[in-house]
């Protein structure tokens, strides 16, 4: 995996060599919600938007959020080189282990959380840029992934890490939309995000979240 951050690392400089000759820069943070694949339709549907945009809001940071900041630097008028880190937190969530001769029975009790910190660099082109500025996004990211687990281990002990942190490679697709009110921009952006492509080990699963930003870029 070193091989890989070295890789990134290369693309993040070749970011800052074409913001050393731009004459379009921007520097944005951006916060919002951070939904696992499988949650979507829980945070995203007609019944959490009947109840108003608070009420989305407020239960899909249950599920998951995050907190980021990004430099975009102008290649051309409507391409643009962007470079970024964020903090994305998914809370605790219940899991019980069942005995897989009786699967009514419950062995442990699992408690975990899981925190991704992306590393990505990628492009934003933008398909009308006016007063609002829509665009699409493509990405590539190192995935920097801890865990927590704490349990309850029952009749029969687990042998587990109670804190384990993986590194994977992986992307991102979506759409954003800018809003020019002359002294900053704000921001609007839909992502997938798909964090594990390259470095899976045998029987992982896939993981991938959808996340929605709203920032301000100066």
């Amino acid at each position: 995996m070193k091989k890989n951050l070295k890789s990134f690392l290369i693309l993040l400089l070749f970011g800052l060599f074409i913001y050393s000759r731009a004459d379009a820069t921007g520097f944005g943070f951006y916060l919002g919600l951070s939904t696992p694949n499988d949650q979507i339709n829980n945070v995203y549907n007609s019944s959490k938007l009947d109840n108003g945009v608070y009420d989305m809001f407020r239960q899909g940071t249950k599920l998951g959020y995050h907190i980021g900041a990004k430099l975009r630097v102008g290649m051309s008028d409507n391409l643009y080189f962007v470079g970024g880190i964020a903090y994305h937190k998914f809370p605790q969530t219940t899991i019980d282990v069942k005995d897989p001769t009786r699967n009514d029975t419950v062995i442990a009790t699992l408690q975990t959380s899981q925190n991704v910190i992306p590393i990505t660099a990628g492009v934003n082109f933008f398909l009308i840029k006016q007063f609002i500025g829509l665009y699409a996004v493509g990405e590539l990211s190192y995935n920097y992934v801890s865990s927590s687990v704490d349990y309850n281990q029952g009749s029969i002990p687990l042998s587990i890490s109670k804190s384990p942190t993986d590194s994977r490679i992986g992307f991102g697709l979506g759409a954003g939309a800018d809003f020019d009110i002359k002294l900053i921009t704000l921001n609007l952006e839909i992502k997938y995000n798909y964090i594990n492509l390259i470095g899976q080990k045998p029987g992982e699963e896939s993981k991938a979240f959808v996340s929605v930003s709203l920032g301000a870029i100066f």
